[in-house]
């Protein structure tokens, strides 16, 4: 499995167990720089209890384009303490 194969699957697993959160309500979306990743998240041999490792894949790209879209402006975002 790849890095983003291997965080979901410690998501749905390991995660969803320490959040006491059924696998079945997470949805895991993975940002990627290459779109070969869109198709491997739907692959059939990293579908785990019925469900997909990832969910979904977009890219660098399409992601930059979500935030300029809702028109989200990074200079212009107020301060905050770091989480």
């Amino acid at each position: 499995k790849s890095p983003q194969q291997m965080f979901g699957a410690v998501a749905k697993t390991y995660a969803a167990e320490r959040l006491n959160v059924d696998p079945v309500n997470m949805y895991v979306v993975s940002v990627m720089p290459c779109t070969a990743k869109k198709y491997e998240c739907d692959r059939p041999e990293f579908i785990a209890s019925g469900y997909k490792d990832v969910d979904v894949v977009i890219t660098t790209r399409e992601l930059a384009q979500l935030i300029k879209d809702a028109g989200i402006e990074f200079l212009n975002l107020p301060e905050e303490a770091a989480d």
